[in-house]
């Protein structure tokens, strides 16, 4: 219950990284619960508070979104929704990799993100 709270907070006071934060815990909960259609909301509220909560021109919080974000719309087949969050994952990881200066795991990530897309596409 301690991320409703966090949720709460940080809606009323405009802290929006723990609002991210929250969303994100709270989204991922009810995915795991079978929740899909509230996880999914959450997440995408997640998502939409990642550009708020920047930080010294880089958001911790986008990478980490995108994939629960992305993992749940492929566990309820929401592929067209996909693409272009799937895009946006693509331009994020290489930017990190950019930042750290060698190739990052979520660089990789975001190429399984979309071939599995394809493959979606495929069916």
């Amino acid at each position: 219950r301690w991320l409703e709270s966090a949720r709460k907070v940080a809606e009323a006071h405009g802290f929006f990284s723990v609002e991210c934060q929250a969303c994100l815990g709270l989204g991922e909960q009810a995915m795991e619960e079978g929740r899909h259609k509230e996880g999914e909301d959450l997440l995408r509220n997640a998502l939409a508070a990642v550009p708020l909560s920047e930080h010294d021109g880089i958001n911790h919080w986008e990478i980490p979104v995108l994939n629960s974000l992305i993992n749940a719309l492929f566990e309820t087949d929401a592929i067209e929704e996909l693409e272009p969050l799937v895009l946006r994952h693509r331009e994020a990881a290489k930017a990190k990799s950019a930042r750290e200066g060698r190739l990052s795991v979520t660089e990789l990530r975001s190429l399984f993100f979309s071939a599995r897309l394809h493959e979606a596409r495929g069916k």
